[in-house]
């Protein structure tokens, strides 16, 4: 399943009209993803492929929250969402040594 399939089973209302939104959306949360585990946005013809946080299943569902807190447009929450996603991600951090 893509990740746009799955932010449109997650918002379970948006239609194919709403695609293009949806992926600018995803493209604006893996990015904001990678520069949370990151500390930046790699070049991934550089870095490859499986650094995108789209290529890696665990990440993905934070970048659907992230998608879904900007698609229902919710100012009041998105920073509740932010902190669900970031969770998701914490363990995949760059700077976390174990």
């Amino acid at each position: 399943m893509s990740v746009l399939e799955l932010v449109k089973a997650s918002l379970r209302g948006a239609d194919d009209e709403d695609d293009a939104l949806l992926l600018q959306l995803i493209d604006s949360a893996s990015r904001e993803c990678a520069q949370y585990i990151y500390g930046g946005v790699p070049d991934y013809d550089l870095a490859g492929a499986a650094k995108n946080p789209v290529h890696v299943p665990e990440l993905v569902n934070g970048i659907v929250i992230l998608v879904q807190a900007d698609y229902e447009d919710d100012h009041a929450r998105r920073d509740e969402y932010v902190a669900v996603a970031r969770k998701l991600w914490w363990p995949y951090r760059n700077d976390l040594s174990i």
